[in-house]
């Protein structure tokens, strides 16, 4: 190809423009100032536009290649790539050659990582790590030739949504053409902690302008934010610690609508088969809504800044005048704290004021799914020391790559500034998680034995199949100790009572003033006790201090869980003042206003396949997520009383044994999972659903229990 006539760039005057083209042919002045380009710079710009066709579009320079110069030694390799190299490049589809090369980079790295992240202690390998992410900066370290977000954005598109797949419209369409399914009753769904996006509506705070109406959570925005702008993402995502709202400046608001929630990123679906078999028995968004909300704020604070409460008793409203049925509410994970403090909080005079018979005339039925009604002990780890088990079981390195990038102090300090997170704490005390010497779900949790325990209930296995391997005579430590101290740490065995004084003592006057205002964790056990604690805000999100509303017409069906090893107390240690620096890296670091360290951590050491205690992670019965004390007590025990049930609401408990597809392509463990996140696409759970909404539970849906939740819930003292 020939080289156009024009006089070379060192030639002309510093403020000439460079000409370009767009898709038309037309030429486009650019006036950018290229009085310092170099001869070399000249040449590689008058060759590159030589070298494209006229109706190539030429855009301005991207703005990460000021601080990227893998991309400068990109385009020179392209701009001098030889004939040859360029005629055997013509054998690949655009952009095979590079996606090929990311993939199998990526598969090579996760090989490498599985090698290393044992749990070594070599001073000289942690130091090594040390040097190697004193400047951890991913932009610079994308492959080379892609821009930054390029690099995110083919990482995304590894998670499409035809590579991880549900079954569409299925059981619903078969419900609808065989037995006849349709809408009876509206539906309102609402989601659970880090289920609902959060998109920015900042314009005054420098570094969140670019992502105005993006989201911050959820999308792929949110990967490109945490991993190349950490620190504008944490100045989104953080709470003012003081008022537990939004700090000066920053504006995140819950994205609104079905797609607020039905995936969370693309190929990660949350809601979204909930809504599929919804729809496919009949139900658009006239008749199914779902309330999403800002899970970062204490549930008072979504009342003040975004009349949250106020929002869906309107709403609910307008429905039964439009269409004079009663709701049918479904709630997942926390999202049924929420709705519980909401039946509080329409009902009361300091609240809705809707009066004591509002709900029995609004709601028809409460379907609770995997609801966290007694807390969560991984929510206690989270804002003590910024650990849960996902993170203690990363292994030394992996955790050290976490650390340097995103330390214990800055997920603690985060984790602490969200109110909503809080609501979730262990409620009850040792009444519900016991003693040091022992709690009511004491001992170990052996998954097959929950799946045979279903097949005997189904007359499909013998009582004699239980079988289980021996333990060598070693006992199961109690569960009770909710943080079981090493030895050498000097520090005792807590309780869940000792727990949260030993949270208070170490967390800083915001977190416990913002924990006094907004939640309750005890449990009232006599009428008078109720009769106190009914009335207080404080404990509107905790079923132990405050009763179910006067409905007795309502339905609850608690839907969860089982059989799933799930974290339930924890080994922790004590960093002693003689630790090298170098291996100083556990959640200890984490401080507070007051500048104390509280040098605690999960204690990895600890480790027992046997007594099912894993990377210091004591684990027992659950969804994965959520203890089977806190899915279970309630529904099968408590709301049986008439001390927290008055009204007499019927309670129906169905309890799904998680049990995973051996199908490699099931990525979220297929029709019968029933982990916290994945029941949602779980058939028989969605069977349930279409069978309440459609007016067909009476066919049928009655309390299946397989678990030990009874035998643990005679031991519950309450």
């Amino acid at each position: 190809m020939g080289v156009r006539n024009r006089k070379p760039l060192h030639e002309r005057a510093a403020t000439d423009s460079v000409a370009s083209y767009n898709e038309t042919g037309a030429e486009v002045e650019s006036t950018e100032n290229h009085g310092n380009l170099t001869k070399e710079d000249e040449e590689a710009i008058l060759k590159l536009t030589d070298a494209l066709p006229k109706k190539a579009k030429l855009k301005g320079r991207h703005p990460s290649l000021s601080r990227n110069p893998s991309v400068a030694n990109y385009l020179h390799k392209v701009l001098f790539v030889s004939e040859e190299e360029a005629h055997g490049r013509k054998h690949f589809a655009p952009g095979a050659r590079r996606r090929a090369i990311l993939l199998l980079g990526i598969i090579i790295g996760m090989g490498l990582a599985m090698l290393l992240m044992g749990q070594t202690k070599d001073v000289a390998y942690m130091e090594a790590l040390s040097h190697y992410f004193h400047e951890f900066d991913l932009a610079s370290m994308v492959p080379t030739g892609m821009i930054p977000e390029e690099f995110i954005g083919n990482m995304s598109a590894l998670f499409r949504p035809d590579i991880l797949t549900e079954e569409a419209f299925h059981p619903g369409e078969e419900l609808r053409q065989v037995y006849g399914y349709k809408p009876k009753y509206p539906v309102t769904m609402i989601p659970g902690i880090v289920s609902t996006g959060l998109e920015s509506w900042s314009t005054t705070h420098n570094c969140s302008q670019k992502y105005f109406r993006k989201r911050m959570w959820g999308t792929t925005t949110m990967f490109k934010a945490v991993l190349l702008d950490k620190d504008c993402w944490i100045t989104n995502m953080r709470l003012d610690s003081a008022t537990g709202l939004d700090p000066e400046g920053v504006r995140l608001r819950a994205a609104q609508g079905l797609e607020a929630a039905d995936y969370l990123v693309p190929g990660y679906w949350v809601w979204a088969p909930i809504i599929k078999n919804l729809a496919a028995i009949g139900y658009d968004n006239n008749n199914m809504h779902l309330a999403s909300y800002d899970w970062r704020l204490s549930f008072a604070n979504l009342e003040t800044r975004d009349h949250y409460f106020s929002r869906l008793k309107s709403s609910l409203e307008l429905s039964l005048k439009v269409t004079g049925e009663k709701h049918v509410l479904v709630a997942h994970s926390m999202g049924s704290l929420v709705l519980f403090y909401f039946f509080k909080w329409v009902e009361s005079e300091q609240g809705g004021n809707g009066g004591p018979n509002w709900v029995k005339d609004h709601v028809h039925t409460f379907v609770n799914i995997a609801g966290p009604m007694l807390g969560v002990p991984k929510t206690l780890a989270a804002v003590l020391s910024g650990e849960v088990r996902d993170t203690a079981q990363l292994g030394v390195v992996g955790a050290y790559v976490l650390e340097k990038f995103f330390s214990r102090r800055e997920r603690a300090d985060l984790f602490r500034s969200w109110g909503g997170l809080s609501s979730m704490l262990p409620k009850g005390g040792n009444r519900v998680w016991g003693t040091v010497s022992s709690a009511p779900d004491d001992g170990t949790h052996d998954e097959e034995e929950t799946l045979v325990k279903e097949k005997i209930a189904k007359n499909e296995e013998t009582p004699g199949a239980i079988t289980k391997d021996e333990l060598d005579d070693q006992e199961s430590p109690s569960f009770g100790a909710m943080l079981a101290f090493a030895e050498d740490s000097d520090m005792k065995h807590h309780t869940m009572d000792e727990s949260m004084e030993l949270l208070s003592s170490l967390a800083g006057v915001d977190y416990n003033d913002m924990l006094a205002r907004n939640y309750s964790v005890g449990a009232s056990v006599t009428e008078e006790e109720m009769a106190k604690t009914d009335k207080l805000p404080t404990s509107w999100s905790n079923p132990l201090e405050a009763t179910l509303p006067n409905a007795p017409d309502m339905k609850i069906y608690c839907l969860y869980g089982v059989g799933k090893s799930t974290e339930r107390s924890y080994s922790y240690n004590r960093m002693s003042d003689l630790t090298p620096q170098i291996l100083d890296q556990r959640p200890g670091n984490v401080s507070d206003e007051t500048g104390k360290i509280p040098n605690i951590y999960i204690d990895t050491t600890v480790h027992d396949d046997k007594l099912g205690i894993s990377y210091g992670i004591h684990q027992g019965d659950g969804d994965g997520t959520v203890p089977l004390l806190s899915t279970g007590y309630m529904c099968v025990d408590g709301w049986k009383k008439k001390l927290y049930n008055p009204s007499g609401s019927k309670i129906i408990t169905r309890e799904f044994t998680h049990q995973s597809s051996p199908s490699p392509v099931d990525i979220r463990g297929g029709k019968r999972t029933a982990d916290h996140v994945d029941i949602l696409g779980n058939f028989q759970v969605t069977k349930d659903l279409l069978a309440i909404v459609a007016g067909r539970d009476g066919d049928g849906l009655e309390e299946q229990i397989f678990s030990k939740i009874r035998e643990y819930s005679a031991k519950v003292d309450v």
